[in-house]
């Protein structure tokens, strides 16, 4: 049964338009075609992310600010109001009670602050800004790890899209095809002008429902990795971008011990290890410190004030020390210190322990458990790191490998498929078997070959993760 090539280009041509047509109504604009880099770029100016990371970073400058500012003198104030009663004894509750009761009473302001100064803390404060430094550096690897981490979907993403777009070319035209050929199988065999075997038109069935499978899955591939490339850029869709090609995998793969010796160098993990080793010494070591005490200068105020002044104190004159008191009349005077009117300044060096041996032994216990875990975990960490590098190479290499065994397949498929079409136009007649097994063939192996190519991109962008890289383009001395 021969297949009008004029009639398989009416068919390719009446899908093309009713994909535009559907197309432009959910979308209702043109979708713009972008290369990778733009896609990259748009990826790394990501808005959000990149307002995450800087808020992180920024978080960490303030901690690294308040560490350094340690230094700076502390003021301690204290501000007090209270009721007191007028013409009182200090040292007679029963007056006080009596003024109180009587609502002779009045305000009494008074004003305290301490202005206090480090002098030398034995390295506590030295150690602080230590481990706040260290904060800031974790956070600019973590800031990288995280954008490497994002352009790494953003890669996978657009090499999917690449990949159903890629698909979507291939199965219109052999959708068209089949579908056309079992059409004119059909009609035929309405009237009676069948000269194929029923077996023959089962077969093509089944293919036309493995095809119509394939455009379906391509679909939600093509719209899931779209929505993806939405997601990691600030894009608005609809977008497009070239169909994949196998050529495209024609890049090349280092040995294994040059990507493990790379990954000591790039891998994000390994440096913040390094950082909470030297950060759990400095806490150790701060932990230790905190059984010396702390040196400081300090300058204390006092100011109070009241409208009501205490009552007059009983004076007893004696003749000799410890006597009874002479005079015939009490005499009465102000008192020697007004405790409700003072004004006091001072200057003070001192020394300020916190001693609490069972807590302070504990938390040097902790400090010294937590510095050996994190470098077993450092040492443990080199050896699962080339282990997961390992898995990744093998991986990519495979791939590689594959595309030229695919390859091959797709070279003889079409070839077969060749000498077929070749064969229609000559008036072919043969058995429909030798119509269909060359498509099929043709077909999977092209899927086959830009799927081999698609895993390999794929792969490479999973090395480039565990390696600590962006991408492997950009390692020298491959």
């Amino acid at each position: 049964m021969k297949c009008s090539r004029s009639v398989i280009r009416t068919a390719v041509v009446a899908l093309t338009a009713l994909v535009t047509t559907v197309t432009s109504a959910a979308w209702a604009e043109e979708p713009q075609e972008y290369e990778l880099d733009e896609i990259l770029d748009e990826a790394r100016n990501y808005a959000p992310l990149l307002q995450e990371l800087e808020a992180k970073q920024d978080f960490a400058q303030a901690r690294k600010s308040r560490a350094d500012r340690a230094w700076w003198p502390s003021l301690q104030a204290e501000t007090l109001l209270a009721p007191v009663p007028a013409d009182a004894d200090p040292s007679r509750i029963d007056e006080n009670i009596d003024e109180i009761v009587s609502f002779n009473l009045g305000p009494y302001f008074r004003q305290t602050a301490r202005v206090v100064l480090p002098i030398y803390t034995f390295g506590k404060i030295t150690a602080a800004q230590e481990l706040a430094e260290l904060g800031v550096d974790v956070e600019v690897i973590r800031a990288r790890q995280a954008m490497q981490e994002h352009l790494h979907r953003t890669y996978q993403a657009y090499y999917g899209m690449q990949l159903a777009r890629a698909f979507s070319a291939l199965l219109e035209e052999g959708d068209a095809l089949i579908k056309e050929t079992l059409e004119e199988m059909e009609e035929a065999r309405a009237f009676g002008d069948a000269d194929f075997e029923t077996k023959d038109l089962r077969r093509l069935q089944i293919f036309n429902a493995e095809m119509d499978r394939m455009v379906l899955d391509n679909a939600r591939l093509n719209d899931l990795t779209e929505s993806a490339l939405l997601y990691l850029t600030d894009l608005e869709g609809p977008i497009e971008v070239p169909a994949m090609t196998p050529e495209q995998a024609d890049l090349p793969i280092g040995t294994l011990a040059t990507y493990q010796e790379l990954a000591r160098i790039h891998r994000p993990e390994l440096a913040q290890l390094e950082a909470g080793v030297e950060a759990r010494q400095i806490e150790e070591r701060l932990a230790r410190r905190e059984f010396l005490p702390d040196i400081f200068l300090a300058a204390d105020f006092r100011f109070g004030w009241s409208n009501k002044d205490p009552a007059f104190q009983r004076v007893c004159r004696q003749v000799e020390e410890d006597g009874p008191c002479i005079n015939s009349e009490t005499l009465y005077t102000r008192p020697y210190s007004n405790p409700f009117d003072t004004l006091n300044f001072g200057v003070v060096l001192g020394m300020r322990w916190n001693l609490n041996l069972g807590q302070q032994l504990g938390r040097v216990g902790e400090t010294e458990a937590r510095r050996v875990e994190i470098e077993a975990q450092q040492i443990r960490a080199v050896g699962a790191i080339e282990l997961e590098i390992e898995q990744a190479w093998r991986e990519a290499y495979d791939a590689r490998e594959r595309i030229a065994i695919e390859r091959r397949r797709y070279d003889a498929a079409r070839r077969w498929r060749n000498q077929y079409g070749l064969q229609s136009e000559m008036g072919y007649e043969g058995d429909m078997r030798d119509l269909i097994d060359p498509l099929r063939a043709f077909y999977e192996a092209r899927v086959g070959y830009l799927e081999a190519a698609h895993n390999y991109l794929v792969a490479r962008v999973e090395l480039a993760r565990v390696v600590g890289v962006e991408s492997l383009d950009d390692v020298d001395d491959l």
